[in-house]
């Protein structure tokens, strides 16, 4: 029997999956003029910056309207690099500020899209391989675009909104390394994959794949089980504490060049021991990278008079100071500081509790997407037609240098 979906039924679909009105045209069209922009590249520079018009309106109950672009592409040459070239990360930009009077972000609303695409290169690249390598896997960047226009939509529809998720997703990306892959490569890119922000856009990014490709509902079952994000969650769902320990058993000398570089004597210690002190390690440094964003987030950066005169004066002049509001900010502060040092007499305890959340929120994930069988065509209807992570992770250190591993945590209680 075939089951008749009106359009109107349709969108309510998509909106319930997760998938706003339009978001999947609209990302086509950006997309084309995004690589339209790039194909016209013919010098080689470092970074290139393009602009122009756009008219798109997203989302049913809550719309967002995008009436602009600006596209910034920058191009890392890579020491030591000969291979082909990569991108490493798309973005879009989202500006917020920090509300003092509700103690919450406040979204800046802007119809700018604003998007930013990095390369990592050799130094012997050609500008024409900045459009070819966006051209050889379109589906894949296209489904980046649609990635990105969702985060923008999420935060554009709620206007107000908790700073601290915020913190810690921007933390998990600005951590320190280790050395150790299973904590670099595995543990940490969990920890972002299964954020709640980029949840909110997987069912977008994986829908754009399904309209690119045409997929009908025969051969959905094959295209999910070959999805680059389906098998990241399930990969996810089975990783358990236990693989983290045994990941670090496997690399021992890591552990060791690690606690050597600390200061730290691994010859008389047990395997035990050993891992119980990197886990302490690297639970600190994520203490210290979550509460410096945090308290970055919530500073007054904003304020040009205030930022002044607290450079003349070394702190913040006392007639700016509003006792109830400082009150307020160390009580934020505080609160967020006992939420991010739960676990500081039991690290080990850290690691299993996110162990456990990567297996719930991949399995609630898996569960959600394959629910995008209902926006797959009928199989008569239908006519032909943060990416690379480890390089993402070694720009961001060229960039800003890699962060200093550090052997306590540094912040206290006002």
């Amino acid at each position: 029997m075939k089951i008749i979906i009106t359009e109107n039924q349709l969108k309510f679909i998509n909106e319930a999956l997760g998938v706003p009105e339009n978001i999947l045209d609209a990302a086509e069209v950006l997309f084309d003029i995004v690589s339209n922009n790039i194909k016209s590249i013919n010098r080689k520079e470092n970074e290139y910056e393009f602009s122009g018009e756009l008219d798109f309106e997203l989302g049913g109950k809550k719309k967002i309207v995008i009436d602009s672009y600006e596209l910034h592409v920058e191009v890392e040459e890579l020491d030591g690099y000969n291979g082909e070239v990569m991108i490493a990360s798309m973005g879009m930009a989202q500006s917020f500020n920090f509300d003092r009077k509700v103690m919450m972000k406040r979204i800046e609303p802007s119809s700018t899209a604003e998007v930013s695409i990095t390369y990592g290169v050799s130094e012997e690249w050609e500008p024409h391989e900045l459009y070819d390598t966006l051209m050889k896997e379109r589906v894949l960047h296209l489904s980046s675009i649609a990635h990105e226009l969702k985060h923008k939509y999420d935060k554009q529809a709620k206007e107000l909104d908790l700073i601290g998720r915020d913190a810690e997703y921007t933390a998990t990306q600005r951590r320190s390394t280790f050395g150790i892959p299973v904590i670099d490569h595995k543990f940490f890119r969990y920890m972002y994959y299964t954020s709640i922000a980029e949840n909110l856009v997987r069912t977008t990014e994986i829908a754009s794949k399904l309209k690119s490709k045409n997929i009908t509902k025969s051969q959905f079952k094959e295209f999910l089980e070959g999805n680059r994000v389906y098998k990241e969650l399930l990969e996810i769902k089975n990783f358990t504490f236990d693989n983290l320990i045994e990941g670090m058993r496997e690399q021992m000398n890591r552990v060791d060049a690690l606690l050597d570089h600390i200061g730290e004597d691994p010859e008389g210690m047990s395997e035990n021991e050993k891992i119980d002190m990197v886990l302490n390690l690297v639970y600190v440094n994520l203490v210290n990278i979550r509460m410096s964003t945090f308290i970055e987030m919530i500073s007054d950066k904003g304020d040009s008079v205030r930022d002044f005169l607290m450079q003349l004066a070394g702190r913040v002049p006392s007639f700016l100071k509003d006792e109830d509001e400082e009150k307020k900010m160390d009580k934020l502060r505080d609160k967020f500081f006992n939420y991010v040092t739960k676990f500081k007499d039991n690290p080990t305890q850290f690691f299993k509790d996110e162990c456990e959340k990567f297996n719930y929120v991949s399995t609630k994930m898996l569960k959600k997407i394959s629910k995008l069988y209902a926006l797959a065509k009928d199989d008569d209807e239908v006519n032909e037609s943060i990416i690379n992570w480890e390089l993402h992770q070694q720009l961001l250190e060229k960039k800003y240098g890699k962060r200093k591993i550090e052997t306590e945590i540094k912040f206290k209680k006002k």
